[in-house]
């Protein structure tokens, strides 16, 4: 007999009761300071019955943040603001992880308070538009110490 989008699967140390896995959606609904608040807290709570829910892209660091009101995950105050999130999640019977997101060159040095992006190679993006402000020419990134 095969499985069904309904039947439970183990996803590593994760126990999921369905197949149904959420996957990342760029919601850019965080507030000041890239924190997680009521409106995402609303949002991954909603869908708590998915076997697993994978959050939206979070920034791992400033200098790799590239979104508007994309959320964050490297300060206390960001990690604090994703406490009442996963709570929610887990007291409606959902799994959620993070995504953990760093853009590398295509950082846009208005996110990073207009420094030049940091990436793992001295290599130029191509210009893009990015929402919310203007087109801007995008610099050169240096390659990270290592």
């Amino acid at each position: 007999m095969s499985a069904s989008l309904f039947d439970p699967i183990k996803l590593g140390a994760i126990e999921a009761p369905n197949r149904i896995i959420m996957a990342p959606l760029t919601r850019g609904r965080a507030g000041p300071g890239f924190v997680p608040n009521e409106l995402a807290l609303e949002y991954y709570r909603q869908r708590a019955s998915a076997g697993l829910i994978i959050s939206e892209a979070t920034g791992i660091s400033q200098e790799g943040l590239g979104w508007p009101s994309a959320p964050g995950l490297w300060t206390d105050a960001q990690v604090e603001g994703w406490k009442p999130v996963t709570d929610a999640v887990h007291a409606a019977g959902g799994r959620i992880v993070a995504q953990l997101w760093h853009m590398g060159r295509l950082v846009h040095s208005v996110f990073n308070d207009g420094k030049q992006p940091v990436s793992a190679s001295a290599t130029k993006g191509v210009a893009a538009r990015i929402r919310r402000s203007p087109p801007r020419p995008r610099g050169s990134a240096p390659a990270a110490a290592r």
